[in-house]
């Protein structure tokens, strides 16, 4: 997907897949079809992902001649289910797919996982995002974490070692000081919603994978003293200008990224959907965990999915797409996803791929803390709709407008009115 996007979709992936997925209608269903053309999304709008796709479609077109790939554009997706059209096969986030199941627009997919053993390598916890009321929706799509982007030549030359809690962090920023160095390259202009991503990092590193699971979608609550500390830690981080110069509010992402690829921030706060970016330097970076934002804490990686793959109920080839869908597990595809950094949730052998060195660098360095259970979930696919909507006023409590523990109350009523409204994600399903 378009960086643009991809920003925005860290903050609020609901909204943004519900409002966004594409421009011109098109039905699955129109008298003009005909009956052995197959609808899908159009491969070229999807930026990184758009490889694969197109890999998929060639690979199911050349085994399937007598059916026709048809890729279409659709405005609104809710819209368009609601009307019965929109394309056979859609790629949707799993609040949109399960929103679209409750009315009937998605097909269930239990059959084919069984005929085609689609999870076979796939890890537990990515299916149990499209698993809805006992029935599987959806596949997911690929999966994506926050790790910690740093200046390796740098580090090596000055014998500093990659900081693993905040008491390391703060003993850098000394060291970074002395050579003029900005600490951290942060940027939100652009993107109010990558707040989500330090909010994301700090709670699961205070409050470890299963707290973070438990804040939330469990009982702990937002206004936890040890929640209030951190966040009170972030501001005071923040202000002692250690992001950016205290600009980070003022300047875009992209910015940021130049900070960084400049030489003059020694790290940065980043994404797994950003190691194909190409980012062009003189010097070579390095991958690591986030310092956890206890002092003496463990560093986690916090993952999601990123997006997924369902079925139109209306579709009148529903058993076509869903051996089109098995197509997403030939090899050539697993790899396309790797080569952009958005590798599919499966248990993959990255090492006989053809990837660039900080793409295969970060996939192993997430997939050796997934086998320690080192990871954890970030908010923007975990996180209660309300809550996550309103962490984007987070600069609202570095800027002093507020306090953390005034802020963090707010988050709390909105958390406890997504628990009235069942809007939380099941606990069950992590």
């Amino acid at each position: 997907m378009m960086r643009s996007i991809r920003n925005a979709r860290k903050g609020f992936l609901p909204v943004l897949l519900l409002l966004v997925l594409v421009i011109s209608g098109c039905s699955s269903k129109s008298s003009g079809e005909s009956k052995n053309v197959i609808t899908v999304p159009d491969a070229a709008i999807w930026g990184e992902e758009s490889s694969a796709l197109q890999t998929m479609y060639d690979l199911y077109q050349k085994d399937h001649p007598e059916y026709k790939i048809k890729q279409v554009t659709i405005k609104e997706v809710e819209t368009a289910l609601a009307a019965g059209e929109g394309s056979d096969l859609l790629l949707i986030d799993p609040f949109v797919a399960k929103e679209s199941f409750k009315q009937g627009y998605v097909e269930p997919l239990d059959k084919y996982y069984e005929k085609y053993q689609y999870d076979k390598e796939m890890f537990k916890w990515a299916k149990n995002a499209y698993v809805f009321e006992g029935k599987t929706i959806g596949i997911p799509w690929n999966y994506e974490g926050l790790v910690l982007v740093y200046n390796k030549t740098l580090f090596k030359e000055n014998g500093w070692e990659v900081p693993r809690n905040y008491n390391d962090l703060e003993s850098l920023i000394k060291e970074f000081k002395k050579k003029d160095l900005i600490p951290l390259a942060w940027g939100t202009a652009d993107c109010a919603e990558c707040d989500t991503w330090w909010i994301t990092s700090i709670v699961n590193s205070i409050l470890g994978p299963e707290g973070a699971k438990q804040l939330f979608s469990g009982d702990k609550k937002w206004t936890d003293p040890e929640i209030i500390e951190a966040v009170q830690r972030y501001s005071d981080f923040w202000n002692n200008g250690y992001l950016s110069d205290k600009k980070s509010h003022a300047i875009s992402q992209e910015d940021s990224m130049q900070l960084f690829a400049q030489g003059k921030a020694a790290m940065k706060l980043d994404g797994t959907w950003s190691l194909a970016s190409d980012l062009q330097t003189d010097f070579d970076i390095g991958y690591a965990p986030f310092p956890s934002w206890d002092p003496n804490g463990k560093p986690v990686i916090p993952l999601g999915v990123g997006g997924g793959l369902v079925i139109n109920a209306k579709s009148k080839h529903k058993d076509q797409v869903a051996e089109l869908l098995s197509y997403f597990f030939h090899e050539d595809v697993v790899e396309e996803m790797a080569k952009n950094g958005i590798p599919e949730p499966i248990n993959a052998d990255f090492s006989n791929m053809d990837l660039k060195p900080n793409v295969a660098e970060a996939l192993n360095l997430i997939s050796g803390a997934a086998a320690k259970g080192e990871t954890g979930y970030v908010v923007w696919s975990y996180g209660s709709p309300r809550v996550v909507n309103a962490i984007k006023e987070f600069p609202s409590v570095y800027l002093k407008k507020t306090t953390p523990d005034k802020w963090l109350e707010k988050l709390q009523e909105l958390k406890e009115k997504d628990i009235v409204e069942k809007t939380l994600f099941d606990l069950g399903n992590y």
